[in-house]
């Protein structure tokens, strides 16, 4: 059986109209802005968790360490569940990326989309997973906002531990101090050891992998230059770079005339 006319109507590709992607734009935007505002609220708990260890660990010399052990494994666990939603807020983060680099940045250009970057995002909008592993982004989250959480954590159990009620004689004696109940100092010290080092390697080898598509960075330059130009040209960093114009295209030849 013939197609008929009506069938091949049916079947050639609607056009695709400026309308059609505001409005797709617009509600992937606001998709990524929903899941960004989640990220904010649990750094702001892992912020309002460390405040109320740190200022009740400190309230007396009686006030047992195990208080900052406590906030450690709090802020840890806002840590995964915050990398979760950083995952999420990547996927949609990464559409909006696809189509301002895909379609809105080429026609501010006045120059054709990009084919290749509307390819991805249909695949994406027909099959949507998440691009970003767990460990990438727990890296990330480290190197924005809970590396100095538990930096400053750690360092307040370790003075808690130190110098209350006064400060050990031996180093024996300080590992002693850090028991837990039945759990013996040498354990404690040896997971909180364990946990630095794997937080210290996820944060600095965050600086040397590829951020994901909608991580915002300073361009690479000379540690130098960075640093003195952000003293007095605070736009140094990001300087835009000027494309050349393309030239225009050449017309064809005319034919010789008779």
């Amino acid at each position: 059986m013939r197609p008929t006319a009506r069938d091949n109507e049916a079947l050639k590709p609607l056009p695709i109209s400026d309308t059609a992607m505001v409005h797709l734009y617009r509600g992937e935007l606001g998709r990524s802005d929903n899941w960004r505002t989640r990220l904010d609220t649990t750094t702001n708990w892992a912020l309002t968790t460390t405040a109320a260890v740190i200022s009740f660990g400190f309230a007396n010399t009686s006030s047992p360490h195990v208080t900052f052990l406590v906030g450690i494994w709090m802020v840890i666990s806002f840590l995964l569940i915050e990398a979760r939603r950083y995952r999420y807020y990547d996927l949609w983060n990464r559409r909006v990326r696809l189509l301002e680099d895909g379609y809105w940045a080429p026609m501010l250009r006045h120059e054709p989309v990009d084919p290749d970057s509307l390819r991805e995002l249909a695949q994406e909008l027909a099959r949507p997973q998440l691009q970003l592993s767990l460990i990438s982004a727990i890296s990330t989250r480290l190197n924005r906002a809970y590396g100095p959480i538990l930096i400053v954590l750690l360092l307040s159990w370790f003075v808690k531990v130190y110098s209350h009620p006064q400060a050990p004689g031996t180093f024996q004696e300080f590992v002693e101090r850090a028991h837990v109940g039945p759990v013996p100092g040498e354990l404690i010290m040896s997971l909180i050891a364990g946990m630095s080092l794997l937080a210290i390697y996820m944060f600095v080898s965050s600086f040397f992998v590829r951020a994901p598509l909608g991580e915002l960075r300073s361009r690479p330059r000379g540690r130098r230059a960075a640093l003195w130009e952000s003293f007095y040209r605070p736009y140094a960093l990001n300087r835009a770079r000027r494309r050349a114009p393309r030239p225009p295209p050449a017309s064809p030849p005319l034919p010789p005339e008779l």
